[in-house]
């Protein structure tokens, strides 16, 4: 599923990431540590030195050994992804989409840390639930193949959506062509809870920004059937994303080398 040129990306930012964070305690790159978190990971038998409070008394007097509770440790990074499906995420915009939002879910889930994938154009299609091990990564974007992709793209119900599922600190990215992103912000207030990144997918017909006449020929996008008028929401959506990623956006041309576009996300300046 992963291009082979991301796979041997992959494994170097992998090695090299666990170089430079292997001793870190927090952070964005965190490790996974046993401890006491907030999701319950699984029970298993008691070693000397556990914490006797998370004893699991119900398995422990059926089993007649002792068992305790593990937890995922609360440091682990928590990672959202939200993936645009939406009618203008077409030809080499959605494979290019699909491959940066592959690669980023592999990536964290080899630091340790745990993916909420959020799938969205008019309707949110999330499993609702956090991806912990590449097979349910694999697992997960198998599906991603098979859904249809939705009309317009709804930024207000991903957004919704993923907040009602987790209300807290993450990392979040926005993998999207940010169509009609201006008026987004415009009729939303959005409370920033997460480090939001935007990585803006092209659509080639904008960076070259064609000529009034032949613009009077193209729909305004692909998720609408109304044509083009003397302007594009191409400028003001960019400079709506530029306001609200700040720094944390990359813009990504489908038609170059991917490896090196996506670099600048791994060199970004991390709250932690």
């Amino acid at each position: 599923m992963l291009s082979p040129e991301l796979k041997r990306l992959l494994q170097v930012l992998q090695w090299e990431t666990k170089k430079k964070f292997s001793s870190s305690r927090q952070g964005f790159l965190a490790m996974r540590e046993r401890g006491r978190g907030l999701d319950f990971k699984e029970v298993r038998n008691y070693h000397f030195g556990d914490d006797i409070r998370y004893i699991d008394w119900n398995v422990t007097s059926r089993t007649g050994e002792l068992y305790t509770k593990e937890f995922y440790e609360e440091r682990d990074a928590s990672i959202i992804i939200f993936y645009d499906r939406s009618e203008s995420m077409n030809d080499s915009k959605k494979d290019t989409a699909f491959q940066i939002a592959l690669f980023l879910s592999l990536f964290h889930i080899k630091m340790g840390n745990r993916i909420l994938l959020i799938t969205f154009s008019g309707t949110s299609l999330s499993p609702g639930k956090w991806l912990r091990t590449e097979s349910d990564v694999f697992s997960t974007f198998t599906n991603v193949t098979k859904q249809t992709p939705g009309g317009t793209t709804n930024y207000s119900d991903a957004y919704q959506f993923a907040f009602r599922l987790y209300p807290k600190f993450a990392v979040s990215y926005w993998i999207s062509d940010f169509i009609e992103f201006g008026n987004y912000l415009t009729t939303n207030k959005i409370h920033k809870i997460w480090e939001p990144i935007g990585i803006w997918i092209q659509d080639e017909l904008d960076i070259l920004n064609p000529p009034f006449w032949l613009r009077m020929f193209r729909e305004i996008s692909q998720e609408q059937v109304n044509f083009r008028k003397k302007g594009t929401t191409y400028s003001k959506d960019l400079k709506a994303a530029k306001s609200f990623f700040g720094i944390n956006l990359v813009q990504i041309n489908p038609n170059a080398k991917l490896s090196n576009q996506i670099l600048p996300l791994f060199k970004m300046k991390r709250n932690g």
